[in-house]
């Protein structure tokens, strides 16, 4: 018996309006704890890291190429996470533990774009295609990496600002 599944608009609409409010939310100064600030993050991790599972248990690629492109995109996501978090403002604030965040639309766009180039690479390439999956999932660990660092350089600077 076939599995009831949501008509494709429905699911490009969702995904609209969650990729709008990420970047809604990350788009504005925050003034957020050190606890909330590893919230966001860990849910986009989360939910990339969940997509690359789903999809390497749906449609096996050789293990040596997702580590390739694992190892790539944190490659490149360590230093630009590391640069962008260095390039945040960060401003302690009269409460412990709480910080004023800048703007993060340029981490949210990029998270956002990441998961569009690999929708785009599963449009190009047919489903279950090594290059597809592969390189959508290097792209997708690239963010991962990029965001994870950036907040732990935000972090970082904001400890700094309490000494």
């Amino acid at each position: 018996m076939q599995q009831p599944t949501a008509p494709p608009a429905l699911t490009v609409v969702i995904y609209l309006a969650a990729f709008a409010l990420v970047l809604f939310r990350m788009s504005r100064p925050q003034c957020i704890s050190t606890t909330r600030l590893w919230i966001a993050p860990g849910l986009l991790t989360f939910v990339g890291l969940w997509a690359i599972y789903t999809e390497q248990s749906l449609t096996p690629s050789p293990l040596w190429e997702i580590l390739l492109a694992s190892l790539l995109g944190v490659a490149l996501g360590v230093p630009l996470g590391l640069i962008r978090g260095a390039h945040t403002p960060v401003e302690a604030t009269k409460d412990p533990g709480v910080m004023m965040l800048g703007s993060a639309l340029i981490p949210a766009s990029i998270y956002v774009t990441a998961f569009g180039a690999r929708l785009l690479l599963h449009v190009i390439f047919p489903i279950g295609s090594a290059i597809g999956a592969v390189v959508g999932d290097g792209i997708l660990v690239f963010a991962v990496a990029f965001l994870a660092v950036s907040y732990f350089a935000i972090y970082r600077k904001y400890i700094a600002l309490e000494k």
